[in-house]
């Protein structure tokens, strides 16, 4: 059974073939542009390369946000407002219903990376787990035995409020709110901030510190509000060499002891097992999903 996967992101989407297992046959990577050129990019490259593998029997996308994951809403697959210039209100679902007229699963780009690393990587097993992802924004995921919690909508973790630090008057790089997470510590309120990826700065450096002061101010409210077993962190900018050490550190002080828990267990907060390939991988899965949804619906 051949498969589509799409992790839509806001900076690059990664589209791919592969089968029920998670496994990536074929894929490719492109710049996330203007919602119509993107989806039909997208959907030419995976009916090409269908064309020798096998008939697609099925897609999940994993997409940034917010979007409308109910498929019970009138609404379903349409972007709310957004960050990402142009996709506000775009009709996701039905763009790719129309040139891909098979069963779809459609939910948030970090709980696609949820899934494959609840199935596959480091949230296997865990009875509650925490999917963080910080990038070109900020999204987390629960997972419960594996499944993203019904909400809603779905967290948006990333607009999170949080306090500033003195010294750091740059403007928000959320267009929605001044103090948020993403606002704060993504990569485009780190560029805007330092001129430069956290990449180029030195691990020591305030750059750094500041960063992570942030992110840990998210856990440590993760931490008191849902007791998440387990963290994994992926995205760009958690990359940066040293940064997972100086988060989890600047958790444990938000925390203020208040919570004892073995947060110095390495295997508490962790990168992804999957590394860049979970959010595909889990939209496979999400794929496989779907399309034996709709066999055992004609059986």
């Amino acid at each position: 059974m051949i498969l589509a996967g799409i992790e839509l992101g806001g900076t690059k989407t990664i589209a791919a073939l592969g089968d029920a297992g998670g496994n990536i046959i074929e894929s490719v990577r492109f710049e996330t542009t203007s919602p119509d050129k993107l989806i039909d990019r997208v959907c030419n490259y995976l009916v090409l390369k269908s064309s020798s593998l096998g008939p697609i029997c099925g897609v999940g996308v994993g997409a940034f946000g917010p979007v409308v994951v109910n498929p019970r809403a009138s609404n379903y697959g349409r972007l709310l407002k957004t960050n990402k210039s142009g996709w506000s209100g775009f009709d996701l679902a039905g763009s790719l219903a129309h040139r891909l007229p098979v069963p779809l699963a459609l939910v948030t780009d970090v709980a696609a990376a949820g899934i494959a690393e609840a199935r596959l990587g480091h949230l296997r097993g865990i009875e509650l787990g925490l999917y963080l992802t910080i990038g070109t924004g900020i999204g987390g995921a629960l997972l419960h035995n594996g499944q993203p919690l019904p909400a809603l909508l779905h967290p948006e973790m990333g607009h999170l409020p949080l306090r500033r630090h003195p010294d750091d008057a740059t403007p928000s790089a959320c267009t929605f709110h001044s103090d948020c997470a993403e606002g704060l510590a993504a990569g485009p309120a780190i560029m805007a901030r330092c001129g430069a990826w956290l990449s180029h700065f030195p691990p020591d450096g305030p750059e750094y510190h500041l960063v992570a002061d942030y992110v840990g101010q998210l856990l440590a409210s993760f931490q008191l509000s849902v007791s998440p077993q387990r963290i994994v962190i992926g995205g760009g900018v958690a990359q940066a060499a040293g940064l997972m050490d100086l988060i989890g550190k600047a958790m444990q002080t938000h925390l203020g002891g208040y919570v004892e828990c073995d947060f110095h267990d390495p295997d508490f907060l962790v990168s992804p097992k999957l590394g860049g390939d979970a959010g595909v991988t889990g939209a496979l899965l999400a794929a496989a999903a779907a399309a034996d949804n709709e066999k055992r619906d004609w059986m």
